[in-house]
């Protein structure tokens, strides 16, 4: 191996001459240091590509130390090693989600599409070695700067977590020589990216019942029919969370309830959670029905066969209030939806316990983990026809 004495004793000559800073495993490429006959000493990192030598310079001595140099070149060296891209590693965390049938899935799928690889195509193609902290800040900003914030967090939270899973794929000694596509990971690049947490607050925003009832009213004018109705069922259906009940199929719509299944659930959630319908649901199912009877998807997005995406469905609410802040006390989202219908579930008498249930909400004491087997179908149906006629006189009908 190359020392920084040899390199300054080293002559120049008539010609170019080649010194290698040593051996390196077949294929991984190793540094050299070319002799220039005016005396300049060039280090290149020098690999073999079909055949032929391919020199790529790494820097000119002694304005890079032969530590440096030998830093570069094992960088070099793990991009060679590595051939997977950073879309490769994006897709292989996608396709890890899907065997373990997530829920998140097709939202993490949308989510790295939308944000990540259509509007950095040029980071797409690197090397997912070659992806640092700059290039993530860089890829967070792009979304802060278009005015979104929460989903910032989620976005980060998930390219962590694809990082996470290229680096125990590289250093689990376990299925090391078991997996094909080698990434060359040796840190975590979004580990440095801090989480926007004054975004993490809890929120506290509910409707008033004058603000429910403007909004039913703006609904069905203001938005697409697809996007209108679902609001509008979410809303009678109690305030299902409208992640997974856009992932429930036509098939799983039965003729009293829908199944919803709780793909992530805590301890305590049922796996699979029944929400009989009530008068304002079938009007809004009908509605659906008379669009498309065969869709795959109830609430059907603009691609056949997809359902609407809940990040569409939440734009929308962001984009309704916007057009008309006037006719409401403060701004709310979507998630605010699911908190009003909670909050005025009691107020139409329905109990704490019942509304628990009609959300699906999880029931961590023993009992209820344990032993309790009892579906409360017939106390969440008669709850949910409550709702369904408050809803009618104090929101839908109202002046």
């Amino acid at each position: 191996m190359l020392t920084e004495k040899q390199i300054r004793a080293f002559k120049p000559r008539e010609n170019d001459y080649i010194v290698s800073d040593g051996r390196s495993t077949r294929g991984e490429g190793v540094l050299i240091l070319k002799v220039r006959p005016n005396g300049t000493k060039e280090y290149y990192f020098q690999r073999h590509v079909a055949g032929k030598k391919k020199l790529t310079k790494v820097g000119v001595w002694p304005t890079l130390s032969l530590v440096e140099a030998r830093e570069s070149c094992r960088e070099q060296r793990t991009k060679v090693i590595a051939g997977g891209t950073f879309n490769d590693l994006l897709d292989a965390y996608v396709s890890k989600l899907t065997g373990e049938n997530a829920a998140s899935t097709d939202d993490v799928q949308w989510s790295f599409k939308r944000y990540v690889t259509e509007p950095f195509p040029n980071l797409a193609i690197l090397p997912a070695c070659a992806i640092g902290p700059g290039e993530i800040r860089d890829i967070i900003t792009r979304m802060i700067e278009r005015g979104i914030t929460t989903y910032c967090n989620r976005v980060r939270s998930r390219l962590h977590a694809a990082f996470q899973m290229g680096l125990e794929q590289e250093f689990n000694p376990r299925n090391y020589h078991q997996d094909g596509l080698k990434f060359g990971l040796q840190n975590n690049p979004v580990a440095s990216i801090p989480v926007q947490d004054d975004w993490e607050r809890p929120g506290d925003r509910t409707l008033t019942v004058e603000e429910l009832a403007t909004l039913w009213q703006l609904l069905p004018e203001k938005l697409s029919l697809t996007t209108a109705v679902l609001i509008q069922f979410l809303i009678a259906s109690g305030g299902q969370r409208p992640e997974q009940l856009l992932a429930v199929e036509r098939q799983q719509y039965y003729k009293d309830h829908l199944l919803i299944r709780n793909k992530k659930g805590r301890d305590g959630e049922r796996a699979a959670h029944a929400v009989p319908y009530n008068k304002l649901m079938r009007q809004s199912l009908h509605t659906m029905s008379e669009i498309s009877s065969t869709s795959v998807y109830p609430f059907e997005g603009k691609n056949e066969g997809k359902s609407l995406h809940a990040n569409s469905l939440s734009r929308a609410v962001t984009k309704l209030y916007g057009r008309h802040a006037e006719k409401f006390e403060e701004p709310f989202t979507l998630r605010d939806l699911r908190r009003t219908c909670k909050t005025l579930m009691g107020v139409a008498g329905i109990s704490k316990e019942l509304r628990d249930r009609i959300q699906g909400h999880a029931f961590s004491d023993v009992s209820s983990k344990h032993y309790d087997r009892y579906d409360y179908f017939k106390e969440k149906k008669s709850g949910l026809a409550r709702w369904s006629t408050w809803l009618e006189k104090n929101a839908i009908k109202r002046p």
